[in-house]
């Protein structure tokens, strides 16, 4: 009787553990990809990616910022293989991946899909025309934070001092040698921009916008643009007079320093010009340059001239009236000085002698306003 109910409860939980084991495993449905090796294919998450590896070396992939991954072809017609992924929040994706000579999409966004990519998980790209001849320029809304050229059909390199925008040309001669291929734009934002370039010795359009609302550039190292800089320098040439000890008078003109403004990642310099005679002082030019306070007889004296990124004029004629007034806002990339160094603000007349100059040091600078918004 022992022995026969033993036998029973062996059977149970041989049972039972074939049971449970059947009922935990479940097959993740893989999602379909298509890639070849003249276009990559962008693949945003949710979440930042852990962990990626690739089911052969057929195919390469790399992590752009946190949770983008970037995947192509090393060569044509490759075996069908497979990708897996693992992100922050837990979630584990499983690909399928084969050839295609004409992917259906070279960008994706994961946030929805589940058994298979659909129209709306699709990121659009946007067709253009390349040239061997002519440079085409890409306007963004955001700083760019990579270019991918999905082969080297292309170059491509952000505009010089420009965040935004990105020059592309051919280095094919003929479309005949010319398969289409892609670049891939992913902005600071998150943001990616999938693009499929042709070749055409005449295109149609070389400068193509993909902000919707304007097409201002954003300087190097700066978060605002000529417009906002303008808005900016009418209002501080509002604000008047906040420094009165600054400055100079020399043939009958002064000129002085009336205000320091800063702003995130720029800093602003009100200059005002007064011509106190009746004849009018055309302005050449106005430079400014850090200069050591102290040089010897025996050392050359060396100017370290600033370049401003905008300079906004109360006239566009540049002329001080007699008996008049001027104003000039300059803006500069935020910066500062040593304790041993001073800043120089030098005027010049145009066809004339009177040139003046005053200066200002670190004290000035880092007691500077900030601009309201």
């Amino acid at each position: 009787m022992a022995n026969a109910r033993r036998i029973v409860w062996t059977l149970f939980v041989l049972l039972f553990s074939l049971l449970g084991a059947n009922a935990q495993q479940s097959n993740i449905k893989a999602v379909k990809l298509q890639l070849n090796e003249m276009k990559y294919l962008f693949i945003k998450f949710q979440t930042e990616i852990k962990y990626a590896d690739l089911g052969s070396s057929d195919i390469a992939a790399e992590k752009i910022m946190s949770n983008i991954l970037k995947v192509k072809a090393n060569m044509p017609d490759f075996t069908k293989t497979n990708l897996s992924v693992v992100t922050t929040d837990g979630r584990y994706y499983s690909f399928d991946v084969e050839y295609s000579g004409n992917p259906s999409y070279i960008a994706v966004d994961m946030s929805k899909v589940n058994a298979s990519v659909g129209e709306s998980d699709i990121i659009p790209a946007t067709r253009i025309e390349v040239s061997h001849l002519n440079t085409t320029h890409l306007l963004f809304p955001g700083k760019v934070a990579d270019i991918s050229l999905g082969s080297d059909f292309v170059i491509s390199e952000k505009a010089e001092q420009i965040d935004n925008i990105v020059k592309v040309k051919s280095v094919i001669e003929n479309a005949d040698d010319f398969m289409q291929t892609s670049i891939t734009v992913v902005t600071e934002n998150g943001k990616i921009y999938p693009i499929l370039v042709d070749y055409s010795q005449n295109p149609a359009n070389m400068s193509i916008s993909f902000d919707e609302q304007s097409n201002n550039a954003f300087f190097q190292g700066v978060n605002v643009n000529d417009n906002e800089m303008e808005t900016m320098a009418k209002w501080i040439v509002d604000q008047g007079l906040k420094i009165v000890d600054i400055g100079i008078n020399d043939f009958k003109m002064t000129f002085q320093l009336c205000s320091i403004y800063t702003d995130q990642d720029i800093i602003a310099f009100h200059l005002q010009m007064l011509n106190n005679s009746r004849i009018d002082y055309g302005i050449d030019f106005v430079k400014a340059y850090i200069q050591d306070r102290k040089i010897s007889k025996k050392t050359a004296i060396q100017e370290e001239e600033i370049t401003p990124i905008y300079v906004y004029y109360s006239d566009n004629d540049k002329v001080v009236h007699g008996k008049g007034s001027y104003h000039m806002v300059l803006f500069y990339k935020k910066f500062t000085i040593p304790e041993k160094r001073i800043l120089y603000f030098e005027m010049f007349e145009n066809n004339g002698g009177r040139h003046t100059k005053f200066s200002a040091n670190q004290k000035h600078i880092i007691n500077a306003n900030v601009i309201e918004k």
